[in-house]
């Protein structure tokens, strides 16, 4: 693809957010080939995942090419239809939002809301939930789920690695993360080395923890420490946080949303078998929950683990050909 728009957003939501983070944000659209402000083309939303950089623009790894590329490629020789790919940035002060409105870090919810909006003004968009698939993976593909469950924005949703099942996503780092708090001197050391690193994967992995926290927290006054699922100095653990942190958990929060998934023209589950971080395991609990209320989707569980999956991305993104397919080039009728 060639290089993005970049439009700069005043965010009225996000004016004013409890952590003080910037509310004017970037909005990185890519075009598809062809594009001429005319025809009218759908759009992919794409949510990067914690501690990711806003943007499809950069490579994973120095081997391979970047998603903008993959996908413009695999949309060109037609193996996905022809559609924007724009990325958000909905970072903060912890790494991520989860795409949440959030008492402690501001209403990122709301924001992507005004993401969309955005983009239907700039530009040739297919307008309505019809010509709009939300994807991504990690806590991106978290925020793809959470959108499909409680807004009417979106008529696909591909969720690659999900945070889900929260037992099996987050207990299991907690001791290490808790660790790694010690180690830094608490958890103001921790959120200290944000600026003076290492942001090694040990780090990362705390650091994801505390950002869970503060998305999932119910008032503006909740410190990072309070956020936590257990005591960082003693250990003892939390039921009423941990409860809390379960209420966003999309196996537990798909009861009272089950008939909204069941209207999406697409809901795709995709995860490595050899998760790094245990997602598969949640992703397998989620897959089990919809099916036991009856919601149709696909699922696909690979090879690999949570890193260097950008393969499966054009794989999954061929199956947008189910909603949007059957027009000329690709593209939705205006």
């Amino acid at each position: 693809m060639s290089e993005p728009v970049v439009l700069d957003h005043d965010s009225a939501c996000l004016r004013g957010n409890p952590l003080g983070d910037p509310h004017r944000r970037r909005i990185e659209v890519h075009l598809p080939r062809g594009y001429d402000g005319v025809r009218r083309y759908p759009v992919v939303y794409w949510l990067p995942g914690y501690g990711a950089h806003p943007s499809l623009r950069s490579r994973a790894l120095v081997f391979g090419t970047s998603v903008a590329d993959r996908l413009g490629r695999a949309m060109t020789d037609g193996r996905v239809p022809p559609a924007l790919l724009v990325v958000p940035d909905c970072t903060t002060a912890y790494g991520g939002s989860q795409y949440l409105d959030s008492a402690a870090c501001g209403r990122y919810a709301g924001h992507l809301a005004e993401v969309v909006a955005e983009v239907d003004r700039h530009f040739a968009t297919v307008p309505g939930p019809e010509g709009r698939a939300v994807a991504g993976k990690s806590s991106g593909g978290y925020g793809a789920l959470v959108a499909g469950m409680t807004s009417d924005l979106f008529s696909a949703v591909l969720a690659f690695s999900p945070d889900a099942g929260f037992e099996h996503c987050y207990l299991p780092l907690l001791p290490a993360a808790l660790d790694t708090v010690r180690a830094a001197g608490g958890v103001e050391g921790l959120l200290a080395r944000r600026e003076t690193g290492p942001h090694d994967v040990p780090f990362m992995v705390a650091m994801s923890i505390v950002a869970m926290g503060m998305c999932y927290a119910d008032t503006p006054a909740t410190t990072p420490s309070d956020a936590l699922p257990c005591d960082p100095v003693t250990g003892l653990f939390r039921d009423e946080v941990w409860r809390r942190w379960q209420r966003h958990d999309p196996v537990r929060m798909l009861p009272a949303h089950a008939g909204r998934l069941a209207a999406l023209g697409l809901l795709h589950l995709s995860v490595g078998e050899r998760d790094d971080y245990g997602m598969h395991w949640g992703v397998r609990a989620l897959h089990a929950a919809l099916d036991t209320h009856g919601v149709p989707h696909t699922y696909r569980e690979h090879e690999g683990g949570h890193h260097g999956i950008e393969h499966v991305f054009t794989e999954a993104l061929a199956r947008l050909w189910r909603v949007w397919g059957g027009t000329e080039a690709g593209t939705c009728a205006a």
